[in-house]
């Protein structure tokens, strides 16, 4: 009999302990779903009003007639042929939706969740300026590109692509760094490989002058032995 009094308890524990968790679950529940429907609500609205914004900003980019500036010195392809007044559009859209997101979590009973989000809203904006920054960062390093392209110099469509490269890695870098990473490393390795370049250069063009004078430097030292 104490046994199975035992089992009784034991069960009857385990149950009471089951039902305890499944009502606090259905109270959080109940609790969390007046928020949840406002926050649900306030995301469609900051949608609706992020694709209102998105329009407005192609269509203000496009009357500037940035775009078509860009165009004509062969530069979106710098970013993938994206236009410009897409690309602003964009980033737009989604700076709005980020700032309605913050504020519908702060209607949810979720601290982890909101803690979370708040966070995210905060490095969001940062990596959309970055984004900026290395849309314009690429478009200066196709512009420069492009203008050694139409000089006269023999070598010129390897000294444009060097210099695209190195414009690019440099603004890489810098949007990196705005948005908070370490790019020590980053600008550690630039400066070797620049220093490389200087002594490689340095070396290829004190060989191409010897080449070109040769028979000068020859007959030069030949006085001076005569002179000793």
């Amino acid at each position: 009999m104490a046994v199975g009094d035992g089992a009784i308890d034991f069960f009857s524990l385990v149950g009471g302990g089951i039902y305890q968790s499944i009502d606090a679950l259905i109270q959080t529940g109940v609790s969390i779903i007046p928020g949840l429907a406002i926050a649900i609500i306030l995301l469609f609205i900051g949608y609706v009003v992020a694709l209102v914004l998105k329009k407005v900003s192609v269509e203000v980019v496009k009357y500037l007639k940035i775009d078509h500036f860009l165009e004509s010195h062969d530069l979106p392809q710098a970013v993938g042929g994206v236009s410009f007044s897409i690309l602003i559009g964009e980033l737009v859209k989604w700076y709005v939706i980020i700032l309605f997101l913050a504020q519908a979590v702060g209607f949810l009973s979720l601290n982890v969740i909101a803690d979370f989000v708040t966070l995210f809203v905060e490095k969001v904006p940062l990596v959309l300026a970055a984004v900026l920054f290395l849309a314009l960062g690429f478009y200066l390093a196709r512009y420069v590109r492009n203008t050694f392209n139409k000089t006269n110099y023999p070598k010129k469509d390897l000294a444009g692509m060097l210099a695209e490269i190195v414009i690019m890695y440099l603004v890489l870098v810098m949007a990196l760094a705005n948005i908070g990473f370490d790019t020590t490393i980053l600008v550690e390795a630039f400066r070797i490989a620049f220093t490389v370049l200087v002594i490689v250069v340095a070396l290829l063009f004190g060989v191409a002058f010897g080449l070109s004078f040769r028979k000068d430097i020859k007959n030069f030292v030949m006085e001076l032995r005569k002179g000793m």
